[in-house]
């Protein structure tokens, strides 16, 4: 038994170029990719810089409100310790408590000054 096959001419040369190609476009792509992360990378740094900024700038406001409520509290006992000198017999005896107790405190300052 005799089989009888015809040969395809087979050109070695095509498929060398046809993989070129393939490699060429793979490269290619691979490029086009590695530029979009680079930007991607690029954007999302100036984001993180302009959120590291605006943290800050947070942390200041913060900051500043805590102090004008310390300040604010202050001014308030202040506030109470007057009100009390001329009003009831109780806000007398806490105005009273509250000047011992920052006469005592300038005291403790004074001994400790004089050492």
């Amino acid at each position: 038994m005799f089989f009888l096959f015809k040969a395809k001419p087979y050109f070695c040369g095509d498929l060398v170029k046809s993989m070129e190609n393939r490699y060429a476009d793979l490269i290619r792509e691979f490029e086009s990719n590695i530029r979009k992360l680079i930007s991607e990378q690029k954007a999302l740094r100036e984001k993180n810089a302009t959120l590291a900024a605006e943290l800050d700038g947070k942390k200041r406001d913060l900051m500043e409100a805590h102090k004008e409520i310390l300040d604010l509290q202050k001014e308030y006992k202040l506030l109470q310790t007057a009100n009390g000198l001329g009003g009831s017999d109780e806000n007398r005896r806490n105005s009273r408590q509250h000047l011992n107790k920052i006469v005592r405190e300038i005291d403790k300052c004074l001994a400790l000054l004089s050492e």
